[in-house]
């Protein structure tokens, strides 16, 4: 298996259960890594009970929402917990067929396996837009990814590029020690993290919103991105925060606007988003974009599957508390290509 984040310690879990050897390359240094990275103060919008992996209760008050900290320790303890085989500093820099199967190499070495399932996550590979490269040299820029705190910031004027979920929330965080711009692009819808007392996913659980395929009248419903917690107007209203237009060009200091105004900046965080990346993969399974051609993650070329990936089958496909439901797809499709039908 490719990948020891959510999905891949989802899928290490049923493997287990199955009997089925495997083995977890992961490229981080610890497992949970990839959240430890994330900005300081970023919390889920999923409460501890819907932030829960297979087999192992999200510790802490089920209410709450976990901070990004919380939820890479609880991943790391969820391996320690199932004793999953878990190979670290592990990066695949590629995956070919091999003797009936495939061969997968890595820095410190080569593995050959009857399947694979990928399950290297949401987010891949940053992506910037060109124009951040038309910007003077001293003005502090940076993707989101790579935003941790203000104190990377010393000037006072930051524009953050994106109004999604990153982007509100880094522009939050920036407001009370900076003059906030937000960059809004195509408007998103705005859910609270509460309705009535119960938390979003609650209903979006109850009414089978969250796991329902794409392609029912319920999953149709949940095909559009939007934003959870603060309204822009809200972050408006209390933090200060001005939400401006479309960015569409740069130069020197100078931010261009859709309507024409021009903005100078001292930073820009880009909450721009991620391409996938699949170049390493050498198995005709990508389209003529390099984005996987599966049904329900599974694949063309016998014993190939991928997980974990956003919009994949349903809104829940790369949901913490969700991916449950895809792991168990993927491994009984693992354990019946190993011995048969139940």
């Amino acid at each position: 298996m490719v990948g020891g984040g959510q999905a891949g310690l989802a899928a290490g879990y049923y493997l287990s259960r199955a009997c089925i050897p495997f083995v977890i390359l992961d490229a981080n240094q610890r497992i949970g890594d990839s959240w430890r990275r994330r900005w300081d103060s970023l919390q889920l919008f999923t409460v501890a009970r819907y932030s829960a992996l297979p087999g192992l209760l999200f510790p802490g008050d089920p209410e709450h929402f976990p901070g990004k900290d919380e939820v890479a320790d609880y991943l790391e303890q969820y391996a320690r917990h199932f004793e999953l085989p878990i190979r670290l500093d592990s990066h695949v820099s590629s995956l070919r067929a091999s003797n009936g199967g495939y061969r997968l190499d890595t820095h410190s070495g080569s593995f050959e396996a009857a399947q694979v399932i990928i399950s290297t996550g949401a987010y891949q590979r940053p992506y910037t837009p060109p124009i951040a490269r038309k910007l003077d040299g001293d003005v502090v820029q940076f993707h989101s990814s790579d935003y941790r705190n203000p104190a990377q910031i010393s000037g006072n004027d930051v524009l953050v590029v994106g109004a999604a979920n990153s982007g509100a929330g880094i522009a939050a965080d920036l407001a009370p020690d900076h003059r906030v711009r937000l960059s809004q692009g195509a408007r998103l819808r705005h859910m609270p993290r509460r309705i009535l007392g119960k938390s979003l996913h609650w209903y979006g659980d109850h009414l089978g919103l969250i796991a329902s395929p794409f392609d029912s009248w319920r999953g149709r419903t949940q095909r559009n991105d939007f934003v959870v917690g603060p309204s822009l107007h809200q972050l408006e209203r209390r933090l200060g925060i001005e939400v401006v237009g479309r960015v569409v060009d740069t130069s020197g200091r100078i931010v261009r606007l859709e309507s024409g105004r021009e903005i100078e900046v001292d930073a820009v965080v880009w909450a721009t988003g991620y391409r996938s990346d699949y170049a390493w993969i050498g198995v005709p399974v990508l389209d003529e974009h390099g984005a996987p051609i599966h049904r329900r993650g599974v694949t063309s070329s016998p014993g190939l599957f991928f997980l974990g990936m956003p919009n994949q089958y349903s809104r829940g496909s790369s949901l913490i508390y969700w991916v449950k439901d895809y792991a168990v797809y993927v491994v009984d499709h693992v354990r019946e290509r190993k011995h048969g039908p139940r």
